[in-house]
């Protein structure tokens, strides 16, 4: 047995010693994972994950690559039931509903939750058009229901100064920075009660990921939002709670200052200090 599967073996025997010390959002739990486990074939990406997450806060996803935190946070939405030979075992509670229950409505689980991936993917249309895009889906037409969601969601996306004059204009010649900022906005437009983030910021230069993470600390409070960041200082400055996930497996959750100054957990503290990653 190499040295990764030996430490596996012990991570797996040991999954119920999951250290929590949360803060609380005071505004109840939007979603638990209650003994997650998820295969790819023959291989298993994610072993007996619990946690919570509070309406509200900001949930942070770390750990190396290959940890499980991106499989975590696709088995939010579902996004997982597209790939070949999956399987899944525990549950996801949002808002108390099951969303793996057989009778669970997909697509409609899908419009609940706001998705923001790793690259900006604004659509080929214009920028009012892409703010837009899901409410007309859903079939709404009203002229000025769709122009007063358009300019409060381009408001929260911190926007609407930069583009209310070009709004006609086509959304693929933003700045990948703006671009990734109105992907937030069409997240936002239909007031989801989760926004999941995918490493949001890797593809942008400094000055954009700046203005990324201010928008994320205004929108703290407003809505209830998971992040996956490969960069341990933007968890430190966006996040309420942070959840440290390693080999699959959820090693501690709580609040991020505790996680980042006094972990609890001997791996945490390895990790978070730059021992291993």
């Amino acid at each position: 047995m190499n040295m990764e599967s030996a430490i596996a073996a012990r991570l797996d025997s040991a999954y119920e010693s999951t250290v929590y010390h949360l803060k609380a959002g005071g505004g109840g739990t939007v979603l638990e994972i209650n003994d997650l486990c998820l295969w790819y074939g023959q291989t298993q990406a994610l072993h007996h994950v619990q946690m919570t997450v509070e309406k509200g806060l900001v949930t942070a996803l770390i750990g190396p690559s290959g940890c499980g935190k991106s499989t975590l946070l696709r088995c939010i939405n579902r996004m997982n039931d597209l790939v070949d030979g999956l399987k899944i075992k525990g549950q996801i509670r949002l808002n108390n509903e099951d969303i793996y229950n057989r009778a669970a409505d997909v697509i409609a689980l899908r419009k609940r939750m706001g998705m923001v991936f790793q690259k900006p993917n604004p659509f080929p249309m214009s920028i009012y058009e892409n703010v837009i895009y899901p409410l007309k889906v859903d079939g709404v037409r009203d002229k000025a229901f769709l122009e007063e969601t358009c300019e409060r969601a381009l408001r929260s996306a911190a926007l609407w100064n930069e583009v209310k004059d070009r709004l006609d204009q086509s959304a693929l010649g933003m700045s990948g920075g703006q671009q990734q900022r109105l992907c937030i906005a069409r997240a936002i437009a239909a007031d989801p009660e989760v926004l999941l983030m995918d490493e949001p910021c890797s593809a942008l230069d400094p000055i954009a990921t700046a203005k990324i993470e201010d928008l994320i600390n205004e929108l703290a409070g407003q809505y209830t939002v998971v992040i996956v960041t490969h960069n341990m200082q933007q968890a430190a400055r966006v996040s309420d709670n942070t959840a440290f996930m390693y080999l699959g497996r959820l090693i501690e959750y709580g609040d991020t200052e505790i996680i980042f100054q006094t972990p609890k957990s001997p791996k945490t503290q390895d990790y978070v200090t730059g021992r291993f990653g």
